[in-house]
């Protein structure tokens, strides 16, 4: 990038150094929010640690009330679990509920109605709710979520609030994610006392959970499993493949413990140019597969590695999303021990995998704008001052660009929003694609959106100005004149030493600029 800028743009060197500086610390300062949504994955992290060190349903409850109440400050948390052959649910574990509110009916209440249906019910306000089962005194909203996994429904996790509508998607995410945990860890407790007898095997397992749940991210997760997997149990060929496309279904080596990491592409890409093999005839099927002589199968592929015997291939699925399958093989048959434990190894992976991909999507929801990919609000705050702090100490120059559709309004009311999001999202695509490396383009709000172009003065604005519109003109079949923007620019330092001023008066600019447009006036 510096060579270019220094070469091509005609940057003083100086200057492009500047810019690596300053996109060095605007990474920083992004790690910095990473890192902050890292600790909430952290904490569900630890929670899933513990939570598999349950003995049994109630302590698993007691524990997740805890941890809502304790990390994320709900006043009011309850665990209702089911009887067998009963028509109510028992409370395992409460926290801010009246103390003699210990059942609840399956019918005519909303955490019934939750369970019956095995679908979250978020009620904004309890009292237009004619399910509603008096709980917490004043309540006003009211979050339940069913705790379930596969075809069984163990209870309900009840979230109570006594203001109206406050409860929200955030809270039913968490609510959602933590009841799944909860569903998950009752499944393997069940699994886990019907394996009673393989005990020696048993804690072996529950030592891989626990050192599972000290991963970083799916790939480090993979590695562990693979490790322990080596060494605790001693199957000679493990492999996690993860799922790279679903129509048509591909596989693709993520983890071995017979391949190299510059060994897992070439694999992957001599497994699925022969079929697929019998892993991914498992992995199109959901279902275990076990293999006590893959000879007999033509299916069965050899990608340069393995026992040549006995396969059993496992898929790690969350709900109905297939993320990976975990592939064993070795000389003997596998059994059903083999089976009931991989099988519970796969649901905590699956667990762990589903919380990876969420933090995942969380920590770039967090910095961009949904509908165009933009920077958004938060990001340009970040980024503000990090200019602010450039400027104040090496001094040049950013300019700043506002700028909106024209007639936007108009088009929402002439062809609906789903014409008018396509706009924003080609918008945003013509003005990406004329910036440069150290340029930086946010969505402000509506139809506006922010340019932040540092080193660049007035006739630079002007070019890319001029870039833009003749690229948007060529977007928006709708309108024969395609998309058109109105502008407004300022330079900083030249209009104003302040960033954030010089954000209003390209703000001014911009809408003074419209209404000469308006007018049949010319502005640039």
């Amino acid at each position: 990038m510096f060579p270019v800028q220094v070469l091509f743009l005609g940057v003083p060197a100086r200057l492009a150094v500047l810019h690596m500086i300053v996109l060095g610390a605007a990474a920083g300062l992004l790690w910095i929010k990473a890192r902050r949504l890292d600790g909430e994955k952290l904490l569900f992290l630890e929670f899933v640690r513990k939570v598999n060190g349950a003995v049994n349903f109630e302590e698993a409850s007691v524990l997740a009330v805890r941890f809502m109440r304790d990390e994320f400050r709900y006043q009011a948390v309850s665990v209702f679990l089911a009887k067998e052959g009963k028509g109510f649910l028992e409370r395992a574990a409460s926290e801010g509920f009246p103390a003699e509110m210990i059942q609840v009916p399956k019918d005519g209440s909303v955490q019934g109605r939750a369970f019956r249906t095995r679908e979250s019910q978020l009620v904004d306000d309890v009292l237009k709710d004619p399910e509603y089962f008096p709980g917490i005194k004043g309540a006003g909203s009211q979050l339940c979520v069913p705790i379930l996994w596969k075809n069984r429904t163990y209870g309900v996790l009840d979230i109570q609030s006594r203001r109206v509508r406050s409860l929200g998607r955030r809270e039913l995410r968490t609510a959602e994610l933590l009841a799944g945990i909860l569903g998950e860890a009752f499944a393997r407790m069940q699994e886990a006392s019907r394996l009673s007898q393989q005990l020696t095997r048993t804690r072996i397992l529950h030592d891989v959970v626990q050192e599972l749940a000290r991963s970083r991210d799916k790939r480090d997760m993979c590695q562990k499993v693979l490790g322990l997997l080596s060494s605790k149990l001693l199957y000679p060929v493990a492999s996690i493949l993860e799922v790279e496309s679903e129509n048509p279904l591909r596989l693709g080596y993520l983890a071995s413990t017979k391949l190299s990491q510059s060994e897992l592409k070439r694999y992957s890409r001599q497994l699925n140019r022969e079929g697929g093999g019998l892993v991914t005839l498992s992995a199109s099927l959901r279902k275990i597969h076990n293999v006590p002589d893959v000879k007999v199968f033509p299916e069965y592929r050899k990608v340069g590695f393995g026992e040549e015997r006995s396969q059993l291939d496992v898929p790690i699925l969350f709900g109905e999303r297939l993320y990976a399958m975990l592939s064993l093989e070795r000389e003997t048959p596998f059994e059903a021990e083999d089976e009931d434990l991989m099988l519970i190894l796969s649901r905590h992976m699956a667990v762990l995998w589903a919380l990876f991909e969420a933090m995942e999507k969380l920590e770039t929801q967090a910095l961009q704008d949904s509908l165009t990919g933009l920077g958004n609000r938060r990001a340009l705050e970040d980024i503000l001052s990090l200019e602010e702090a450039r400027l104040a100490r090496f001094g040049g120059t950013v300019s700043v660009v506002m700028a909106d559709l024209a007639n936007f309004k108009t088009i929402n009311d002439r062809y609906g929003h789903l014409v008018g999001d396509r706009y924003l999202k080609e918008t945003a695509e013509c003005i990406q694609k004329n910036l440069r490396a150290c340029d930086h383009a946010f969505r402000y709000g509506g139809d506006e959106f922010l340019l932040l172009l540092p080193g660049t003065d007035r006739k630079g604005v002007q070019e890319v100005m001029n870039r833009v519109k003749t690229e948007c003109r060529l977007k928006g079949n709708e309108d024969p004149e395609g998309i058109q923007l109105d502008f407004g620019a300022a330079v900083c330092p030249t209009d104003t030493a302040s960033l954030r001023t010089a954000l209003r008066l390209a703000d001014d600019r911009m809408y003074k600029n419209k209404e000469a447009r308006r007018a049949g006036l010319h502005r640039e």
